[in-house]
């Protein structure tokens, strides 16, 4: 049984994105960023990339940008990656907006 659940708690690979707004400090998202991993690897997924997005605002479409978004998508394959985080909320179009783009689940 424990053998099942440790394989179950590995099974998710994460990219972790943040978005530095013109407003947040380099310091401010880093450890934003850290909070964010540590409990990503609570919740049992196995970090495997940071990515940090600089905007002056977020776009509405994809908040981090199009080309961030295919960006993180050729990282995803190449990671082989299951799960993107992002350290924001999305907007339910932004989500699918992006599930869309990276080709995997966005939460």
């Amino acid at each position: 049984m424990n053998q099942v659940m440790e394989t179950a708690k590995a099974a998710e690979r994460a990219l972790l994105v943040g978005t530095r707004l013109s407003d947040v400090s380099k310091w401010e998202i880093e450890d934003s960023l850290d909070e964010l991993a540590r409990l990503a690897d609570t919740a049992g997924a196995e970090v495997v990339e940071r990515v940090i997005q600089h905007r002056e605002r977020p776009d509405a479409a994809y908040f981090i940008g199009r080309g961030k978004a295919e960006e993180i998508a050729a990282l995803y394959k190449a990671l082989d990656a299951t799960l993107v985080i992002f350290d924001a909320d999305l907007s339910p179009a932004q989500t699918r907006n992006l599930e869309a783009a990276i080709g995997g689940r966005v939460i």
